[in-house]
């Protein structure tokens, strides 16, 4: 088995209101924390060796529901931080994509008191790379959205650092 999965935590009350997370530390809402059991019942008895979390309370939940079903213990890595957009955390994801695209499609430009995306990918690049077959990587729609970046590189402006769905799995191969 050379394959890992990527889930991109469920819903948290700001993904049902539209709004960026961003710095802020949301727990999984009522919906998210049954849709996390649910993800967490699909692993069962799929040879998870370890699970590997994004600091942030509502992967925390969702890691913590995968590890009560597979047993496999769970590390905290920083580099699993979502993108840090500042003054913009909570705002509305819709009033401030036009920002979001502007700095995304500079990729080496800092938000203002936040980070650039290139930080963002270069530490998730980094990260990748100590993956083992059977890994799960419970962490933000952007991690998944960036995958095949991390693992072949390519046009950093391409990335999408937005969108993509709450509760998602992914199978990848290593």
């Amino acid at each position: 088995m050379s394959k890992v999965w990527l889930v991109t935590h469920p819903e948290t009350r700001m993904d049902q209101e539209g709004r960026i997370h961003g710095k802020l530390d949301p727990p999984l809402s009522d919906s998210g924390r049954q849709q996390a059991r649910q993800i967490a019942k699909s692993f069962k008895n799929k040879g998870i060796k370890r699970i590997h979390s994004s600091p942030r309370l509502r992967a925390r939940q969702t890691a913590q529901a995968i590890s009560e079903h597979t047993g496999a213990p769970i590390t905290v890595h920083e580099e699993l931080t979502p993108w840090d957009v500042a003054h913009m955390s909570g705002a509305k994801t819709s009033s401030i994509k036009p920002v979001l695209d502007f700095f995304s499609s500079r990729p080496d430009r800092q938000i203002p008191g936040g980070e650039s995306k290139n930080d963002v990918l270069n530490r998730y690049s980094k990260f990748t790379k100590g993956l083992k077959p059977g890994d799960v990587v419970v962490g933000h729609s952007q991690h998944s959205l960036a995958w095949d970046y991390a693992k072949k590189g390519g046009d950093a402006k391409k990335v999408p650092m937005i969108g993509g769905k709450a509760g998602e799995v992914r199978e990848v191969k290593l």
